[in-house]
């Protein structure tokens, strides 16, 4: 059984690197780029020699899996003309998995059959979210590490996963949903929720947060949100409408 084992171990590896190199685009570049990718060329380029070797060996000892396979296969109550189909198919897949290349019907899966068009997004990430004051700083209420027992900072356990998500977006329009929210936070001492933008930029990798409010409120109007926009407390409405 350990002879399988080994046999097994030694094909997976040889076609994982395999297909690593065969399938790395541009090869040449980033061999003459980049002093790692030359080394880890040269360590696969090895690893496969050893593999090969030692799967030769094993095939003209009469020790491989190979011809038992074989002959397990030939020995189906199926028509010759079905096995020789099968055995085109899977010969013709295996060479356009191990190449990357997809030759139709060989390798083909359909949702990636057609390019998505280009679309030059926006470099910025914005995320509308509860904050509160406290020692003269800002404290952000962020809902989804609310729901983990690690990262939870505010309102403590008892808050599944599920339920936070549900929170954070799929009831996040939900006047209901940040009247409880609200409420577990007074227990907590925190008398005032209010909105402000988390940002990311993809380009600086800079992440901040503004807490102007007014703009806050601004951006839940303009923007586009995939769960809809987030429910802004009516007396931070009436605070941005005032000036």
């Amino acid at each position: 059984m350990s002879k399988v084992f080994r046999e097994i171990a030694l094909w997976i590896i040889l076609l994982i690197l395999l297909m690593s190199l065969l399938q790395t685009e541009r090869l040449s570049y980033y061999y003459q780029s980049l002093s790692l990718f030359k080394l880890y060329f040269w360590i696969s380029i090895g690893v496969i020699s050893i593999c090969t070797y030692l799967l030769v060996r094993i095939i003209i000892r009469k020790e491989s899996l190979i011809p038992l396979v074989f002959k397990k296969f030939k020995s189906l109550a199926i028509p010759k003309g079905a096995r020789i189909l099968i055995t085109v198919v899977f010969i013709g897949n295996l060479l356009a998995i191990t190449l990357g290349k997809a030759w139709y019907p060989f390798y083909d899966v359909g949702m990636f059959r057609w390019s998505s068009p280009f679309e030059s997004k926006n470099k910025i990430m914005h995320q509308l979210k509860y904050y509160y004051w406290k020692d003269g700083q800002f404290k952000i209420l962020d809902l989804r590490k609310e729901g983990s027992l690690f990262l939870a900072e505010n309102l403590g356990l008892g808050y599944t996963e599920d339920f936070m998500f549900s929170a954070r977006f799929r009831n996040r329009g939900e006047k209901k949903n940040f009247e409880y929210l609200s409420a577990r936070m007074k227990e907590r001492g925190v008398d005032t929720l209010w909105v402000g933008i988390h940002e990311f930029n993809f380009e600086t990798r800079k992440v901040s947060f503004d807490p102007d409010i007014c703009r806050a409120v601004t951006m839940n109007e303009t923007l586009q949100h995939y769960y809809g926009p987030l429910y802004i407390p009516g007396y931070q409405l009436s605070r941005c409408h005032a000036h």
